[in-house]
């Protein structure tokens, strides 16, 4: 597959600005380079979209000064490159770390020997987001080592990688439902979840057999963007059990109330945030003891974006 590749050069103090506005328009996952400036890369797949998109966030990132951070230090650059460049791209910048506690990430041509009580994900992100290193995987993968219990039954929306389903079943997790919009992703994800031996305990699917089959979940997780979250929200504790936990990020300071606000209307309890930068990830539990769950679950809403960042 042939991509346009995005690069933006800006001061380090707009790093997560920039960050945020590339995933918001669809790139799987972005690379950094340099310190300041920095150089930061994301990529979509070739269309005649991609030129709306580009001139959409050149308009976001003029308006940088307007809130404080300093201007792009050069016009933003695009470049055509195919899979390989990318894989090789992933190889230079992705290295095995330890994330919490217990879980450890580590990229399938490197070389690790796990110490007690830690759980390795072997992991090969491709072009799908997911590698442990941006805060919001981060914060749901610590969300996830606090929540975990041995037997549960979980689900992932938008699981790019996979590491977040993964994951949850090497902590404990018996079972785990992912989903993703993007096919590219879902493949990622099943090669991912294979390489780790976790063929029938991770179940990646299209999007209408997910709707179908996961429910009475003792947790879910979402690490998407703030507003698709808030139009996830309704169809989330349908397919929770009673006392179910959900987890979300993906999520910015800015949305923080609008997306408690959200879930506490369907009857959602707030438990926490958690932190990192302007980066922030919530837990909820259901509470509210309603009908059980019916047949016929809510759609996932599609939209016209990529929710799978």
């Amino acid at each position: 597959m042939i991509w346009t590749v995005i690069t933006v050069s800006c001061a380090s103090d707009a790093t997560d600005a920039v960050t945020e506005a590339l995933l918001a328009m669809g790139c799987g996952g972005v690379v950094l380079q340099g310190n300041d400036p920095v150089q930061i890369q994301g990529s979509l797949p070739i269309s005649s979209s991609v030129a709306e998109k580009v001139d959409t966030l050149r308009m976001h990132l003029d308006r940088l000064p307007e809130f404080g951070l300093p201007p792009l230090t050069a016009p933003i650059a695009l470049h055509d490159a195919d899979d390989t460049e990318w894989v090789d791209v992933w190889k230079k910048h992705f290295h095995t770390a330890k994330i919490g506690n217990r879980v450890v990430i580590q990229p399938s041509w490197e070389e690790y020997t796990p110490q007690a009580d830690e759980v390795v994900l072997n992991l090969d992100p491709g072009m799908a987001f997911g590698t442990g290193s941006h805060p919001t995987t981060r914060l749901c993968l610590l969300a996830l080592e606090e929540r975990i219990v041995p037997g549960m039954t979980i689900a992932d929306v938008g699981t790019g990688s996979g590491i977040l389903a993964i994951a949850a079943v090497k902590l404990g997790a018996a079972l785990a439902y992912a989903t993703d919009i993007d096919p590219l992703a879902r493949e990622v994800s099943e090669k991912n979840a294979t390489h780790n031996g976790l063929q029938g305990r991770v179940l990646v699917q299209e999007m209408e057999t997910f709707e179908q089959e996961a429910k009475a979940c003792h947790l879910i997780v979402a690490n998407i963007i703030a507003q698709i979250v808030i139009d996830l929200a309704p169809t989330i504790p349908p397919r929770l059990n009673a006392e179910g936990i959900f987890i979300a990020s993906g999520i910015v300071e800015e949305y923080h109330d609008r997306v408690k606000e959200a879930f506490e209307a369907l009857g959602m309890t707030y438990l926490e945030t958690k932190r990192d930068d302007i980066w922030v990830c919530l837990v909820f539990r259901k509470t509210l003891q309603n009908e059980p769950t019916p047949e016929g679950l809510p759609a996932l809403p599609r939209g016209n974006y990529p929710w799978a960042v």
